[in-house]
């Protein structure tokens, strides 16, 4: 009789709540009087329904007017079969549709599984949060914050306050994130570092998405990897491809070869060892003392399957060096054996001299120029003193220089070799000028001018007295100075008019 009663007055409970759809009382093994005439205590085995989550638990008490209700021991709710929660007690708001599930908490929601000691949730809203710490696995991956925003039905999950995801494939650290278990994307909205198996990474904005291996990094984003690190405005990353490309402030440092590229646009292809970097570009290599500095619009860098690295300068290309500064319309650069090449027009200046040809190679290491090799055409001028139009000349098919602490230090002529020399005295006293056609001849320089000049076969020389030298033999054919395109200092390199 006792049972049938309870059975009844569950019934009839259940009729009351229904009409206002908040909870329904599906089980109990005892209804006693609550702790007002509003609340109903339900014991053993109790289980409640709240529009689509069921509840199951030791003991609860319910408010029939407020819908309020608290359960205790072995909470578990059930939400469609697809999120399950279970915790050691629960309070619920059943108008705001608000709750506290407290204790040894567990939320399960397809691949995911939290854990922590409070978690709240907003039916409503479908949104599940906890403010006191949580570890989350979602499938392979194990996640920590101290705060976190869950909705249940768009999946999308908010991490702020020292947020670690850690995965076999990357572990990330961050101030603030958001992750979509969807498409599982992590979006990064404050400082974080992730570590991928082979780069680093450190960004303030961006997103990664671990199934399609793509990332776009942003503010003082730096991509790591090896002995090298870019870092630009914005950096755009495809692990799969092994390709990246970064857009604006653009830095490229490779630690192991002492260089350092910056532009504003650029691309990376890894898979195929090439990259190039454009606009406002500049090269730097070296040390502080002595550094190679060059610029110009594209740079083209590649690294063969011998791992030997080279790159290419087009267009507007300028050296700076301390004790060398050139210019040309394209470069060449292998680190390997330490030779620059610069074609279309080349042009060099060495202390007082200013050196051009067909084509310029330029044997450079240990920051300082080494050799030089002029490949037709080879023209050589010197200032001799400060009078006007009185230069010191050396032409030739082909020019060796050699250079001695970064300074030329003697030229050999191999072919065609003609020369003007204004001739001194030890005491500096200018005697003359020797102006000579000899087919190879070698000569010395001294702080940037020619000191000696050596014919190796029998020449056809005139030594003119200083004042008798008639002005129409002063230049040699192919003369062209142009003191105006040298860079004087890397200030001047810089400056977009001087491009």
């Amino acid at each position: 009789m006792r049972s049938k009663l309870l059975l009844f007055l569950i019934l009839l409970n259940n009729l009351l709540l229904a009409q206002k759809e908040v909870v329904e009382i599906l089980g109990a093994n005892e209804l006693r009087p609550g702790r007002t005439n509003d609340h109903q205590k339900l014991v053993g085995n109790v289980i409640l329904k709240f529009d689509d989550t069921k509840l199951f638990c030791d003991s609860a008490e319910v408010n029939g007017k407020t819908h309020d209700f608290n359960a205790w021991g072995q909470v578990f709710i059930n939400q469609n079969n697809t999120t399950k929660a279970w915790g050691d007690s629960l309070i619920y708001d059943g108008l705001k549709k608000i709750g506290k599930l407290i204790g040894d908490v567990k939320m399960k929601s397809e691949k995911s599984l939290l854990k922590t000691n409070t978690l709240f949730f907003d039916k409503e809203n479908n949104i599940v949060y906890y403010i006191n710490g949580a570890n989350t696995k979602q499938d392979e991956s194990q996640i920590f914050s101290k705060k976190g925003f869950y909705n249940t039905k768009t999946k999308y999950l908010k991490l702020s306050d020292s947020v670690r995801i850690k995965n076999p494939e990357y572990t990330i650290k961050s101030d603030t994130l958001e992750y979509s278990t969807n498409s599982k994307t992590s979006y990064f909205l404050g400082p974080t570092n992730i570590q991928l198996k082979e780069e680093k990474v450190y960004c303030e904005a961006g997103f990664y998405n671990q199934t399609l291996e793509i990332g776009q990094f942003e503010q003082n984003a730096i991509l790591q990897k090896d002995q090298q690190s870019l870092s630009a405005d914005s950096i755009y990353f495809n692990k799969s491809k092994n390709i990246s490309e970064a857009f604006y402030n653009v830095v490229l440092v490779d630690y192991k070869e002492h260089l350092k590229v910056s532009g504003e646009k650029s691309y990376f292809d890894r898979e195929n060892n090439f990259s190039y970097i454009t606009e406002n570009v500049l090269f730097a290599q070296g040390s502080e003392d002595d550094t190679l500095y060059l610029v110009c619009d594209t740079l083209l860098l590649r690294e063969d399957e011998q791992n030997k690295k080279s790159f290419f300068a087009y267009r507007n290309v300028k050296l700076f060096q301390a004790e060398m500064q050139g210019k040309c319309d394209s470069l060449a650069y292998n680190f390997s054996d330490s030779l620059i090449k610069l074609f279309d027009d080349p042009i060099i200046w060495n202390g007082e001299s200013q050196l051009t040809g067909d084509s310029i190679d330029i044997l450079n290491y240990d920051n300082k120029i080494q050799k030089l090799f002029i490949k037709n055409n080879g023209f050589i001028v010197s200032i001799t003193d400060s009078t006007p139009n009185r230069f010191d000349q050396i032409k030739g098919r082909d020019l060796i220089g050699h250079f001695k602490k970064g300074k030329l230090n003697m030229i050999d002529v191999l072919g065609n070799g003609q020369t003007i020399y204004f001739a001194k005295e030890d005491d500096g006293k200018f005697t003359g000028v020797n102006k000579a056609i000899c087919s190879n001849i070698k000569i010395k320089f001294n702080n940037g001018k020619i000191d000696r000049i050596k014919f190796l076969s029998m020449p056809e020389a005139t030594f003119y007295p200083l004042f008798d030298f008639p002005e129409s033999e002063s230049i040699l054919k192919g003369f062209n100075w142009r003191p105006e395109e040298r860079p004087s200092s890397l200030k001047n390199l810089l400056m977009k008019s001087d491009l």
